[in-house]
């Protein structure tokens, strides 16, 4: 009798430590693809843009530094107001609205276009909200407001 409960107990032992081990290796696995370097995400969504929006060499090199330096501001505020989720959350839209302005100056009206496009749709931007202001003067909406 005393056998099997030594042996109950080293089996739970055994399976404890070995759920330990695994779950810090799963965190430190999780934390090194969350870490990935800001000259790798730059370098990811650069690869992404000249993709689809079929970049020359010489604008995909401007994107990325834009890239680049706007991840390198993001972090920076992250740091700088990590007790101020709201300060953090107004600086980095203060960053993607430069980035924007960076962008379009470096890519053709239909390349900005086809940016804007994709960027609305992975934010989920109804098609009726997107940012095409021929369709907003024509829109219904637009007239309320003359009279």
């Amino acid at each position: 009798m005393k056998r099997i409960f030594v042996a109950i107990f080293f089996a739970l032992a055994g399976s404890v430590a070995y759920a330990q081990s695994t779950a810090s290796t799963q965190k430190a696995s999780t934390q090194a693809q969350t870490e990935k370097t800001t000259e790798q995400r730059a370098e990811d969504m650069t690869a992404g843009m000249a993709k689809h929006l079929r970049l020359t060499p010489a604008q995909a090199s401007k994107v990325k530094a834009i890239n680049l330096d706007g991840l390198q501001q993001i972090e920076e505020a992250k740091k700088k107001y990590k007790d101020d989720p709201r300060m953090v959350v107004k600086q980095i839209d203060i960053i993607s609205q430069t980035r924007l302005s960076q962008i379009k100056d470096v890519l053709t009206p239909a390349q900005f276009q086809q940016y804007q496009d994709r960027r609305e749709e992975k934010m989920g931007v109804p098609k009726e909200a997107k940012s095409n202001p021929a369709q907003r003067q024509q829109s219904p909406m637009s007239h309320q407001y003359e009279n």
